[in-house]
């Protein structure tokens, strides 16, 4: 039952890189890394569950794989030993796996049964486990460990009523069921990042238990005409990691920006906002219509904007053109106006400042905006596609600098907050 949560916290690390081999875990598990179990069952989605497999040892998790004979028919054990670098368990032996592994004092920290046909979901939900994978599902919930479903199958099996009921009972035990893609006749599994993403929110710590995230980021524009724009080279990676780890650690979160976040869909809503105008006008929006604790705020929006009205149309480009730029009132301003109680962690872009001018300045920066938190970086000093990155956090609660990946970064920023 994932609401319980008694297992080792994880911490979320950086995929390896895609060409990279994950390295084989021990069978009797590593302290170090969490050990998920992977149930296989009799779904052609199964061909799958090897490039699962994988990308979840890529992101820190060992993982055993445990199939159904109807499993074994659609991918071969060998192929699974092969992903997870352990022997699959395809039967109940004499060493009691189930016990082992989802005992009260089992190794493993989480089940994730991927895919999940129509039959195991119906069986699991009536606590039937005659095969391996719902026997080591009956064990897993029964001890209050995290259980995971993927369902792959048919629309018409996945819409029909008895099947709809069980979803509903199992989710009612505490199961998180990972909705499929619709598409046509089918309902497919989630994709294998989505998969990943909701098995690193279950083994999380929950520190935004309960709270609601707002999340505006991206390389936001400003209008020259109706074909151009104003812009900057911003990657918006550091928004979408924040608004993925808040999700991770419990909180409702909402992201507006440019560069939607499709892998995390069903965990994380989203708004798209191309435009500085747009972006403001949703923002006060959403915030107006529920209580928000925090907005994170890592959008770039252009500083300036042309002056006057707009240019329509698209302007003629055989002539001299030249515009008057004024500064635009800053979106953060607003906020704080409207919103005194929100708290608002802004971040800062600078160019060629030294460590301690980069401290002055965000300090008065947080002063003069009343904000929770400021995170200022030096543009000049790192170039904005390095991997890994220096900031400078300043909080109420703490003044430090931080580097590492975005992915890195956010789990720092999330910390100190």
């Amino acid at each position: 039952m994932a609401e319980k949560n008694n297992h080792a916290g994880y911490k979320p690390k950086d995929a390896e890189p895609k060409g990279g081999e994950p390295k084989a875990g021990k069978v009797t598990g590593n302290n170090s890394k969490p050990l998920i179990v992977l149930g296989i069952t009799g779904s052609i989605a199964a061909v799958r569950s090897f490039d699962l497999c994988r990308e979840l040892r890529r992101h820190g998790f060992e993982v055993q794989v445990v199939m159904s004979s109807a499993g074994e028919e659609m991918i071969t054990k060998d192929a699974m030993e092969f992903a997870s670098g352990r022997e699959v368990i395809s039967r109940i032996g004499g060493l009691v796996e189930h016990v082992k592994f989802f005992g009260k004092n089992g190794i493993a920290s989480l089940f994730l049964v991927a895919p999940a046909t129509a039959n195991t979901i119906s069986k699991i939900a009536m606590g039937i486990d005659d095969t391996t994978v719902t026997t080591f599902a009956t064990v897993a919930i029964g001890s209050g460990k995290p259980v995971l479903l993927a369902p792959a199958m048919h629309k018409p099996m996945y819409e029909h009523p008895i099947v709809i009921e069980n979803l509903e009972k199992l989710k009612a035990s505490g199961v998180k069921v990972i909705a499929p893609l619709e598409q046509g006749d089918k309902a497919k599994i989630a994709g294998i990042e989505s998969i990943v993403f909701e098995v690193e929110k279950a083994l999380s710590p929950k520190k935004l238990g309960g709270r609601k995230v707002l999340v505006a980021s991206g390389a936001i524009r400003a209008k020259v005409d109706d074909i151009r724009v104003l812009t900057n080279i911003s990657t918006g990676r550091l928004g979408s990691e924040i608004a993925a780890e808040c999700a991770r650690q419990g909180a409702e979160v909402k992201f507006i920006g440019n560069k939607l976040l499709e892998k995390y869909a069903g965990t994380i809503g989203c708004e798209e906002a191309n435009f500085a105008d747009e972006l403001e006008a949703k923002v006060l929006r959403e915030l107006d219509r529920g209580h928000y604790d925090y907005m994170f705020c890592p959008a770039a929006i252009p500083d300036f904007r042309v002056k006057g009205k707009n240019l329509h149309g698209k302007v003629d480009s055989s002539h001299p053109l030249k515009l008057e730029l004024e500064p635009r009132a800053k979106m953060i301003e607003k906020v704080r106006q409207k919103f005194p109680s929100l708290k608002i962690i802004a971040f800062k872009a600078l160019w060629d400042k030294s460590r301690s001018q980069i401290e002055k300045e965000a300090a008065a920066f947080v002063k003069r905006n009343f904000l929770h938190t400021i995170v200022a970086t030096d543009l000049k000093a790192e170039a904005i596609s390095s991997e890994k990155r220096s900031m400078f956090f300043c909080g109420h609660k703490a003044r430090k600098w931080i580097k590492g990946t975005r992915a890195e970064l956010a789990a720092d920023i999330i910390r100190e907050i």
